[in-house]
């Protein structure tokens, strides 16, 4: 009996001791990140820049890809269609895969551009039927900021516990975007008037050639899809001797083949390759102001990029 009383009252006490020891708690799942997928090279920036570290942002284009002849490949759409946002350009730059977005867009994906809310007033017209507007607004600081005060607005909207960061985020973006114009109104200031020409291979730079004051002449038009035929060729040639520039520069985005037979066919010179519908890698540095260096992947690092590489050869033209 004795035996049984020392069972039971052992068993009493590690049962007692068993029920304060509290439960182990059940470690939370990690929250996911939403993911936002991006069409174009400057938008993927643009987001990153705005969104943080609060939002998983993937891009569809990456440095050297043409967004007027991109094609969505079988990965793309896969992307697209497990995204939680979908960030476009529109504006006719994103043609080739607009039924795609389309697709995406009847399941019911959140859908939005910070180009489309812009005052039409301050947007350039464009000089094709199919191309009403010039989508290459990016070249302008001021547009570009706007579009950053957009997308935060959006941001802010649909993920509201983060508007302070969003804002913050803005805010830095914006002066920096700010301190890169100034330094490039500089660089631009110290050119002869006479040789503010800027010669490209297609016309994505009107927007820099108003916010700079440089007059800007392409090979091609606003859509790379539109070849440039012998009368394009034939005028640009004669624009050259006329006005006696010798720079042209090429793009990362565009055949460089026409431009370069052009420049040997006028005893003109190749003063660089410009970043205009695509960025740069984000391993290739840039100089910018206060010789920092800055990242070709971002909007900064692109714009010191070519700002400095127009200013140094057309300081040169004379």
């Amino acid at each position: 009996m004795f035996k049984s009383f020392a069972t039971f009252t052992g068993l009493w006490i590690l049962l007692s001791f068993s029920s304060c020891v509290m439960p182990e708690e059940k470690k939370q799942p990690e929250k996911r990140k939403p993911l936002l997928v991006a069409t174009t090279t400057h938008l993927t920036d643009l987001a990153r820049q705005i969104g943080g570290d609060t939002i998983e942002v993937s891009g569809l284009m990456k440095p050297g890809v043409d967004p007027h002849s991109y094609r969505a490949s079988a990965r793309d759409i896969s992307l697209l269609h497990s995204a939680d946002f979908v960030l476009f350009h529109g504006l006719s730059l994103e043609g080739k895969i607009a039924r795609v977005l389309e697709d995406t867009k009847r399941e019911g994906k959140i859908h939005f551009s910070p180009c489309l809310d812009l005052p039409k007033e301050q947007l350039l017209e464009g000089q094709e039927i199919d191309e009403p507007i010039d989508p290459h607004l990016w070249f302008s600081p001021d547009l570009w900021v706007q579009c950053g005060r957009l997308l935060a607005n959006k941001f802010s909207k649909f993920l509201p516990q983060y508007h302070a960061l969003f804002e913050s985020n803005f805010l830095q973006f914006e002066k920096s975007v700010k301190e890169v114009d100034q330094w490039g109104k500089s660089l631009i200031k110290d050119i002869p008037e006479g040789s503010r020409i800027l010669i490209t291979s297609h016309d994505a730079f009107r927007y820099f050639g108003r916010h700079y004051n440089v007059k800007v002449v392409a090979l091609q038009g606003i859509n790379t899809l539109a070849e440039a035929g012998l009368a394009d060729r034939a005028n640009l040639i004669d624009f050259i001797r006329q006005h006696n520039s010798p720079a042209l520069f090429v793009e990362s985005s565009v055949n460089p083949k026409a431009l370069r037979e052009i420049a040997r066919e006028t005893g003109s010179f190749v003063g660089g390759t410009l970043f205009s519908d695509a960025l740069g890698p984000l391993t290739l540095a840039a100089i910018g102001p206060n010789d920092g260096n800055l990242s070709t992947g971002t909007w900064q690092g692109m714009m010191s990029h070519n700002l400095r590489t127009i200013a140094t050869a057309l300081r040169e033209n004379r």
